[in-house]
């Protein structure tokens, strides 16, 4: 206690006459306030509470008096965090805050939320900065991030081992079972030929049905499980044969522009905007009512971006927000997570009765390669 009475009258000048009653009582105030106080008198602080300097780990307030506020600020934000200061100051009496940084004493770095205010201080025009300690703060805030990182890469993980599963599992079925019902239709084929009995050759006929069915239905799946022309071929052949397929099963009319043929991507990056487009095309046939897409794709030197267009119903965006964000969403919460795993950005524009456009931007390095 006695401690905080000696830094308070240390801070007075000499000089300057007793402080009135209501300054007394305005110091004690401040001193024993939880947060740092300063103030600014002429561009130089004439007086620092206790809490401030136990913050910044200074033992005496003379050790602050008489420095610009800005100086308390780490050398790099020094001059911006001026300019903020002093342009909020005109354009404002009322209180604002901004995150920024001090420099303690020992050299290390301290994150703050500094608010400032007009006052008026031993009858002149004055500042009060008023620093609260937010380092807690920024640590939970960095291992949210991290964790909500480590979510992004475990999706899109999770994801690449699917497709890697899907495609092994394609690769079975068309070069095992595939081949082998392949095989005993091209059998089945010779035996009819030699097969006189007109009734024995109809089951025959009605087993070779059944064979051929099973050949389309392996076909099929080993398409839709992974599409070997991802693979082959790449994203955007790969995308023109999924918007085909798409237009078959659903009679939805659709088309595709680009501004190029062929793209090399990484493995990662074809499949995530692969499976994304096709997550996208799903939530289309279930939600929008649409009876045209249009899928358009453009290449840059460094990005690529994939835009998805319908002629559906559309929906208030706002329902993807976290307060209002319901388990139809989730689907395009899955796709955001992972194109950001990508270091991409999803925006999806939409209003109601006028369509939704969901555009899919990643970075891309082309360097070296062919390019608009």
């Amino acid at each position: 206690m006695e401690v905080r009475k000696t830094i308070i009258k240390s801070q007075y000048n000499p000089g300057e006459q007793r402080l009135s009653e209501g300054e007394e009582n305005y110091h004690r105030v401040i001193e024993y306030a939880r947060e740092g106080i300063a103030i600014q008198v002429a561009g130089t602080i004439v007086y620092v509470n206790h809490k401030l300097l136990e913050m910044l780990g200074y033992q005496d307030a003379t050790q602050l008096i008489g420095q610009a506020a800005s100086e308390l600020t780490e050398p790099a934000r020094r001059e911006i965090s001026l300019e903020l200061e002093t342009s909020m100051l005109i354009e404002s009496t009322e209180l604002f805050s901004i995150e920024d940084v001090y420099l303690c004493q020992d050299g290390t770095f301290l994150p703050v939320e500094v608010s400032v205010i007009p006052i008026s201080y031993q009858g002149a025009p004055a500042v009060q900065i008023i620093a609260r300690d937010i380092s807690e703060r920024k640590k939970i805030e960095a291992e949210i991030w991290e964790y909500q990182d480590m979510l992004k890469r475990l999706s899109s993980d999770l994801i690449l081992s699917e497709a890697a599963q899907r495609r092994n599992l394609a690769i079975v079925l068309h070069d095992h079972l595939g081949q082998s019902l392949a095989m005993a239709k091209i059998k089945m084929d010779g035996i009819l030929g030699n097969i006189q009995d007109e009734n024995l050759k109809s089951k025959l006929q009605a087993i070779h049905q059944d064979i051929s069915d099973a050949v389309k239905q392996t076909r099929s799946l080993t398409y839709e499980l992974s599409p070997p022309v991802l693979h082959e071929l790449g994203l955007i052949v790969a995308l023109e044969w999924r918007l085909e397929k798409f237009s078959e099963e659903t009679k939805i009319k659709t088309s595709i522009n680009k501004n190029v043929d062929h793209v090399e991507l990484r493995n990662e990056q074809s499949v995530i905007l692969f499976r994304s487009v096709d997550e996208i095309l799903k939530n289309i046939v279930k939600h929008a009512e649409a009876s045209v897409v249009n899928i358009l794709v453009l290449i840059t030197k460094y990005a690529l971006t994939v835009e998805v267009e319908d002629n559906g119903k559309g929906f208030d965006t706002s329902l993807l927000g976290p307060q209002r964000r319901n388990t139809g969403s989730f689907g395009l919460f899955s796709i955001k997570e992972r194109i950001e795993y990508l270091g991409g950005v999803l925006e999806i524009t939409s209003k109601i009765g006028r369509g939704t456009i969901v555009t899919l931007n990643v970075p891309v390095s082309l360097e070296g390669k062919q390019w608009p």
